[in-house]
């Protein structure tokens, strides 16, 4: 499990979330784990376990991520009301960001709560895969796993359903433009015994 300690050694990092979250600021996250991108975006959501961001890219907002706030190094300010993301994102009735529906204070509730409201979530273990990630739909979760019908890169369901250790997962993503995709042209959940 991650500790639940402040990230940043003086406690700056945890100030500069909150900070964050109130300014409604656009930021761009540095973690510790060797490999991971920056997350560039808007922070919505902080606690000593998880933080919570709509990401931001190319001046488009793509859905949450959740990343492990221990694991965050640094944050940055990159923008603030009057820089063209925000500028551009209020003229589409996009900033203040709204939030998600879905609690951060807790992994497995972010997961069942994501996974219900989008119907995908997207599992990272940076520090054993950067780069890479699993897409599915929340089956249940045991003591310390979660159980996933994952969703291949073709929007086909797999078979049978899929298990990772909850302690490993490093960020969870839900509602960004790709894994929406997905759910589009995968469709509903298959129903079976292990579904």
């Amino acid at each position: 499990m991650p500790e639940t300690r402040p990230a940043g050694a003086d406690g700056a990092v945890p100030r500069k979330l909150d900070r964050a979250v109130r300014t409604g600021h656009l930021v761009r996250l540095h973690r510790s784990l060797p490999g991971a991108d920056p997350v560039e975006g808007f922070v919505v959501a902080t606690n000593p376990a998880w933080t919570l961001l709509a990401p931001c890219r190319d001046v488009l907002l793509d859905g949450f991520t959740a990343v492990r706030t221990p694991d965050v190094a640094r944050v940055k300010r990159v923008g603030d009301e009057g820089s063209l993301t925000v500028r551009a994102l209020r003229r589409r009735g996009q900033w203040p960001v709204q939030e998600p529906g879905v609690s951060c204070g807790d992994l497995r509730e972010l997961l069942v709560a994501a996974s219900a409201r989008y119907g995908l979530v997207v599992l990272e273990f940076e520090h054993r895969d950067p780069g890479a990630s699993w897409i599915g739909s929340v089956l249940g979760l045991g003591r310390r796993t979660v159980r996933l019908r994952e969703v291949d890169t073709r929007a086909r369901w797999h078979d049978g359903p899929s298990k990772f250790r909850l302690a490993e997962i490093t960020r969870v993503s839900f509602a960004g433009r790709y894994d929406q995709a997905l759910l589009e042209f995968a469709g509903p959940r298959p129903a079976g015994p292990e579904s």
